[in-house]
């Protein structure tokens, strides 16, 4: 394969996966080195360590959840993140909320500025969807498992942000009540949340 060509293949697969990583080129037996050409040349453009968007791709708080799902697969978009993306709260482009299993490294991502909540168990792994974002696979919570991570982490992020999008989540649209209470139970703060449904609920 000569090098127009595996620019074109390289270009191909950048528009195909929405976000280009050095890995992505190994089963086709193209070297990393063309990416940095193809950046060069204005093709490409480089958003932090490892990752390679097609030039006209702007960045988004779409693009941000692609960067993070394909530099982190194991991890699962979570809080103030997963509440953006539910539409409950303000999406921030340069700032990502990403869940990973309790003993795993830290990832090293550069852009966006990841926040690295730990969980272990079945509060890691239950209540995952999985959404096409920019071509990618992007595992994100549910948003009853998103309010139930936002009360166990309450005493990080601030108790008024669980608060206020739980009574968001109530006023705006049909929570599953079944799987809320599941996760409270899984997330061990059942009884943390209880009295404000109570008082959230409508008579």
């Amino acid at each position: 394969m000569d090098e127009q060509s595996k620019s074109e293949r390289i270009l191909q697969l950048a528009h195909k996966l929405g976000v280009l990583r050095p890995k992505d080129l190994v089963p086709h037996g193209i070297q990393a080195e063309y990416l940095r050409r193809l950046c060069d040349r204005g093709l490409l453009k480089k958003l932090g360590r490892g990752s390679y968007v097609p030039a006209d791709a702007h960045p988004s708080p779409s693009l941000a959840l692609a960067i993070v799902a394909r530099a982190v697969p194991n991890g699962v978009i979570c809080l103030q993140s997963a509440l953006a993306y539910h539409d409950l709260g303000p999406n921030d482009l340069r700032e990502v909320h990403v869940a990973i299993e309790r003993r795993a490294a830290k990832p090293r991502v550069e852009f966006p500025t990841i926040r690295v909540a730990r969980l272990g168990g079945p509060a890691f792994t239950e209540g995952v969807e999985i959404h096409s974002i920019e071509h990618v696979k992007v595992r994100i919570y549910s948003l009853e498992k998103t309010l139930a991570d936002l009360f166990k982490f309450r005493n990080k992020i601030g108790p008024h942000i669980a608060v206020d999008a739980l009574r968001a989540a109530l006023a705006q649209r049909e929570l599953n009540m079944r799987k809320l209470w599941h996760y409270a139970r899984l997330c061990r703060v059942e009884r943390v949340m209880k009295p404000y449904v109570d008082a959230l609920l409508p008579a």
